[in-house]
């Protein structure tokens, strides 16, 4: 069988006038977590538009797409051109579970959440000539889950390589978060056992990590056990977590800094309060980030700060004083987003019934 698997990319990623590096940051580990249960004999081409110009002049049995809100207009062209040619379309991803109406119009078949339980029965089905039009994940779980198809990755054109990511999803809700509605209907967050994510550590090469997890903490036993692993096996790492984390899980932390722990992205997200309350990140409420970035530095951990604009309590001074308290706390690097209503979030319904979308 043969198999295109491609990531499309918004415009701005392909300009030859400006191109934002972070889009060759990652290599698409979705779609080759995916790849991993196809069969030895398939014929498999992994493309992302992100590091490489796609040439669509085949006809595949075939094609999968991972759709972004983003890249959602160039997901759907291309589908559209391999679907007049006869291959099978699969589209799958975050603004496919959002839309899902709008998908299918350019799908034969679309995937709702995660895909780890529902793509295996897709590919049985496919192979028996009875594929089904929509497949909504259910069964959560990562065990089981085959190696990654890192073959499939051209490694030379990314930054960073060596991602690897060993859960899936948070186990928060913040209102403002596109990936809430993507683990919609069952588990909001699960993990791999360690001895797999130990494994997969193992088969990378070189000494540098980044963990791709939206919240590598949040199962300390999970990454207590993780880190414990980790210790000897001579790596340096880069992950996700949150202030409460930080505060909260001393012991995870100091773990995490001896298996090689070095910069933490953190979801400040906003200054204010009220702020946190009506957006209900409530990890945040109530506690001290200044002592949270102390805690870092002390450990020798580099802080990658998140902040969001635009808040209903935001005012027209939150820019200067957001980034003057970043500033004063040393924070090394930082983030700052527009806050958007992504389709599907309890923050798109609330702007929405309130009269507040155009």
């Amino acid at each position: 069988m043969r198999v295109r698997m491609i990531l499309p990319a918004l415009t701005e990623a392909t300009s030859p006038f400006f191109r934002p590096i972070k889009y060759s940051l990652f290599p698409p580990l979705g779609l080759a977590t995916l790849a991993g249960y196809l069969h030895d004999t398939d014929d498999v081409v992994l493309s992302d538009e992100h590091v490489e110009k796609l040439l669509l002049d085949d006809a595949p049995d075939l094609v999968v797409i991972q759709v972004y809100i983003t890249s959602a207009r160039r997901a759907y062209e291309i589908a559209d051109l391999y679907r007049s040619r006869g291959s099978h379309v699969a589209l799958g991803g975050l603004h496919v579970t959002s839309l899902p109406e709008e998908a299918a119009q350019h799908a034969d078949t679309i995937f709702l959440g995660p895909g780890e339980d529902t793509w295996p029965q897709f590919l049985a089905d496919f192979r028996a000539g009875r594929p089904a039009r929509k497949y909504a994940s259910q069964n959560r779980t990562l065990f089981g889950v085959p190696p990654i198809r890192r073959d499939l990755i051209k490694r030379r054109l990314y930054l960073v390589p060596n991602s690897i990511v060993v859960s899936r999803g948070c186990p928060h809700v913040c209102d403002f978060c596109y990936k809430v509605a993507f683990f919609k209907g069952g588990k909001q967050f699960y993990t791999q056992t360690v001895d797999a994510a130990l494994a997969e550590i193992d088969r990378l090469p070189g000494r540098h990590l980044y963990f791709l997890d939206d919240h590598l903490f949040g199962s300390p036993p999970f990454a207590e056990a993780l880190f414990d692993g980790m210790r000897g096996m001579n790596r340096v790492w880069q992950a996700a977590g949150t202030v409460k984390a930080v505060l909260e899980q001393p012991r995870v932390l100091e773990k995490a800094v001896a298996s090689g722990l070095r910069s933490l992205f953190v979801g400040f997200e906003t200054v204010n309060s009220d702020n946190l309350q009506e957006q209900r990140k409530y990890q945040n409420i109530g506690r001290d980030y200044a002592a949270a970035v102390r805690r870092l530095h002390e450990l020798g951990v580099m802080v990658n700060g998140s902040f969001v604009f635009g808040m209903d309590h935001d005012g027209p001074d939150v820019f200067e004083r957001t980034v003057e308290w970043a500033i004063a706390q040393g924070i090394e690097t930082a983030t700052f987003h527009i806050l958007t209503p992504y389709p599907d979030t309890a923050l798109h319904g609330r702007m929405e019934s309130e009269d507040r979308l155009l």
